[in-house]
């Protein structure tokens, strides 16, 4: 790393810190349309304040805050995502200080959206002033999305970029979210698994009755119950036909890297506090099925009464909510009509599914050029060597980039793995704070040194 950006970042941490506060006061909450145009504004005057040329640009939901920082003619361009909505904060109880009112404690900065996600794209704006006020221009030309539906699934996301795809076209996108391993080595995340929402709905009689009469009247509770139990069986398969058709297989790249990644899987059995990891189809390796498996989950279900005591009632309504993890290849909305074609040739024509959210699954190739100084920025900054995660078992908008903008996408977290993302105590490490400024300005800088970013149509 130059030694005077360096001796910047380090002359510069506690101011650094104070206008991240200022960022954390706000709330910009989009899934009750809180303060999110407001922060769009703030964040597009900070951009600004920094020589960007920045803008904030109108979507049917939130609005889209957009940057552009010119480099020297025929370097690379990197685009920088990132998402300045936020969770709801509740339980407001369950916090030890206010949720919009930044507090440090013991080396860590608490507030909503500490590290998910305006502390970790924040650090891309500080490494850029630690360039502009050490070498005077960045030798990069930079993009900066910033999107404000990312915790509602980024619903106006994928058409935004589809009609700008000129204005977003860059040779990589960097994305800083998530958490860096246990074990305290960094990572590099090359993709999210797709999303399948949706709920099941079964209806009965015209209102709750007497369950006296459960030998006379339909029970909708049951019908969904044995709905449930006809999509998967009990080795973890999942029994809709043709819903592994799609499935791409890993490469021999992929599996040198999950067979690289560090596990402990009688930590992990303890810390879950179960006996065994569930079965996929080739393997009950932890971390193997975690990138390569698609899944079928039943993430909420209710019916009826479930209050303290009894009431002895036939409901007429029962809901379950699944999602649908899916692996490269795999198209949500194939995987919609599927999960309806097997219900309706089965027993339960009656049953109603409502589409909620979906997502595409994203993969960025192992053999991409930029990931070997990536992995080598990492490792300096670190002082270890950085994991390679071919993908994860979350979702995420990295697809827009892989499969709409053509683009690698390279998820670079900075957060520790205790960050309390979405939960009560939300918290940044600092140390990973200042690391994530160290290495954003490295990426910067040696990225413009890679040849194999120097295409030669530029």
């Amino acid at each position: 790393m130059s030694k005077a950006i360096q001796q910047y970042i380090e002359k510069h941490r506690s101011r650094f810190v104070e206008e991240l506060k200022v960022l954390l006061r706000h709330p910009s909450i989009s899934a009750r349309d809180e303060g999110c145009r407001e922060f769009a504004h703030l964040l597009a005057r900070i951009l600004a304040e920094l020589g960007v040329e920045a803008k904030v640009m109108p979507t049917p939901g939130q609005p889209m805050v957009y940057g552009h920082l010119a480099g020297p003619a025929g370097a690379p361009t990197i685009l920088v995502y990132g998402h300045y909505d936020v969770q709801p904060p509740e339980p407001l109880n369950a916090w030890d200080s206010p949720p919009f009112e930044p507090a440090i404690r013991d080396g860590r900065i608490y507030a909503r959206g500490a590290s998910d996600n305006k502390g970790q794209f924040f650090t891309y704006l500080k490494a850029v002033e630690a360039i502009n006020a050490t070498r005077g221009r960045l030798p990069v030309t930079l993009k900066f999305l910033f999107e404000g539906e990312e915790e509602t699934g980024s619903p106006h996301l994928p058409a935004f970029a589809s009609a700008n795809r000129e204005l977003l076209q860059a040779d990589l996108t960097l994305f800083s979210d998530s958490h860096i391993h246990e074990s305290g080595r960094p990572l590099v995340i090359l993709g999210l698994k797709g999303l399948l929402y949706v709920e099941l709905k079964a209806k009965g009689v015209r209102s709750d009755q007497h369950s006296g009469r459960a030998a006379s009247l339909p029970n909708p509770a049951w019908r969904l119950v044995w709905a449930l139990a006809s999509l998967k069986d009990r080795q973890n398969k999942v029994l809709i036909p043709g819903f592994y058709d799609d499935v791409r297989a890993p490469t021999a790249l992929e599996k040198e890297a999950i067979n690289a990644i560090p596990c402990d899987s009688r930590a992990l059995l303890d810390y879950y506090d179960i006996e065994t990891f569930a079965p996929g189809r080739f393997s009950d390796a932890y971390y193997f099925n975690l990138v390569t498996e698609p899944t079928c989950n039943i993430s909420g279900i209710g019916s009826g009464y479930t209050g303290p005591g009894n009431q002895n009632v036939l409901p007429a309504r029962a809901l379950a909510k699944l999602d649908f993890r899916l692996v490269p290849d795999q198209d949500p909305d194939d995987i919609l009509e599927k999960l309806k074609k097997h219900l309706n040739d089965g027993e339960f024509k009656q049953l109603e599914v409502v589409k909620i959210l979906s997502t595409d699954a994203s993969r960025t190739p192992l053999d991409s050029p930029a990931l070997t100084p990536i992995r080598q920025i990492l490792q300096t900054v670190y002082g270890a060597e950085p994991i390679v995660f071919p993908g994860i078992g979350a979702s995420g908008p990295n697809f827009v980039f892989t499969n709409i903008l053509k683009q690698p996408c390279f998820l670079i977290p900075f957060a520790s793995v205790d960050q309390c993302n979405h939960g009560p105590n939300e918290n940044f490490i600092l140390d990973g704070f200042y690391k994530g400024i160290r290495v954003a300005s490295e990426l910067l800088m040696h990225l413009a040194e890679a040849p194999v970013l120097k295409t030669a149509d530029r």
